[in-house]
């Protein structure tokens, strides 16, 4: 893009994880529409992307709380179950306990670069995520099938014409994959390296290419020089459902999952608050804070895995400041930067999402689904916590 070029969206809004707690999301979307401020373009990564899915099948806010609550969408989170003590050897278990403490051990070494040069090769972590993953998907092929009737939208999500449905935000999902020169073939001795992926619609596309290289280099590449490749794949021609599998394919819950021509894929916790993008396509941003990542457990899953500190991470991006950084040189001016404030809703939703048990005679992580009435509840209280707080930060700055 040159100086003097606009950037190509007025508003985006980032769905950044939310794991179980996705419905926030649909709330504060639902705030942004009821106060003329409705996003021209969504970035969801792991939870996020299916709360993005969503709001792509049903832009209203009044069919969107409709598809919350809905048997089809209980359906598809009940689906995402534990896997079952016969499904999984005792000797996994152990491995399983054995490498999380392991983890834990190597985050409290002072040489975080000694940890990332300890990397194994790909078939080794290949193993590791499927053999180890926690949860499975059941019917995996069929598994968003039964949402696609709501969709309330243009029949075609990846319209050129923007104008075709001006209340219907566009979609990107960011995901990541377990990276070599071919896809197809797989080299047990390959170095290791993952690579960020960017789900875009044809319109942010265009606009990326004009871009350099250097503007598309993956944020984490910064962290993790030897085990993240500095590009960013960017990929038009997609279908949701597979693309949510991938970026929800956090490691250690569920296992990767294979795209044809992209080879094994996993989740978004790759880039989980693209802040720099988000930013160079956007006059206006809405993004969330967020609470640190635990040090016992998911700290160090991120730091085995993609090589860095996850902390570090979200201490640049809480730290971002567009108007002085040079993604602002291929604009005509700096983006405003909205954080809305959710980094406590963990707390203020406990207990308002699927719930994890640790069974101690199986020596697995249960997870408690409960019945459809209460599922409905739990949506209807995170929508209602996602739609206050931004509702409340809109009011407080005047939007």
């Amino acid at each position: 893009m040159s100086n003097n070029s606009i950037k190509p969206y007025q508003r985006v809004q980032l769905f950044s994880g939310g794991g179980s707690r996705f419905g926030y999301y649909l709330g504060s979307y639902a705030a942004l529409v009821a106060h003329d401020l409705t996003p021209d373009i969504i970035i969801g990564t792991c939870g996020g992307s299916l709360s993005a899915y969503l709001v792509q099948l049903a832009p209203d806010p009044k069919d969107l709380q409709q598809l919350m609550c809905s048997r089809e969408l209980y359906h598809v989170i009940a689906a995402i179950r534990h896997v079952a003590p016969n499904e999984s050897s005792r000797r996994l278990k152990v491995r399983y306990m054995t490498h999380a403490f392991k983890r834990w051990r190597l985050s409290r070494q002072l040489s975080k670069r000694q940890e990332q040069q300890q990397a194994d090769s790909y078939e080794q972590l290949l193993d590791e995520l499927q053999q180890l993953a926690m949860f499975r998907i059941d019917d995996e092929s069929q598994w968003l099938d039964d949402l696609s009737g709501f969709d309330t939208s243009s029949n075609d999500h990846h319209r050129t014409d923007s104008e075709t449905n001006k209340n219907t935000p566009e979609i990107a999902i960011i995901a990541s994959r377990l990276y070599q020169k071919s896809a197809t073939r797989i080299s047990p001795n390959h170095p290791l390296k993952l690579q960020e992926l960017l789900f875009a619609p044809p319109r942010l596309t265009a606009s990326l290419s004009e871009l350099t290289d250097k503007k598309m280099r993956s944020p984490a590449h910064v962290f993790a020089e030897e085990r993240i490749h500095q590009s960013v794949k960017v990929l038009t021609q997609w279908d949701f459902a597979p693309v949510i599998r991938a970026s929800l394919a956090d490691m250690y819950y569920l296992p990767p999952t294979y795209i044809e021509e992209l080879g094994w894929c996993l989740g978004g916790v790759i880039n989980l608050t693209p802040i720099e993008l988000a930013c160079q396509l956007a006059e206006t941003v809405f993004a969330e804070t967020k609470a640190g990542y635990d040090s016992w457990l998911a700290a160090p899953a991120i730091q085995r895995v993609f090589g860095f500190d996850p902390n570090a991470r979200l201490a640049q991006v809480h730290g971002f400041l567009p108007s002085t950084e040079s993604y602002q040189d291929n604009f005509e001016s700096s983006s405003q930067l909205h954080w809305l404030p959710f980094a406590d809703n963990g707390e203020q939703l406990a207990g308002q999402h699927v719930q994890k048990r640790f069974n101690m005679k199986q020596m697995t992580i249960e997870l408690m689904h409960s019945d459809y009435d209460g599922f409905v509840q739990q949506m209807q209280a995170q929508w209602q916590y996602g739609y206050q707080r931004t509702a409340d930060y809109i009011q407080q700055q005047s939007l």
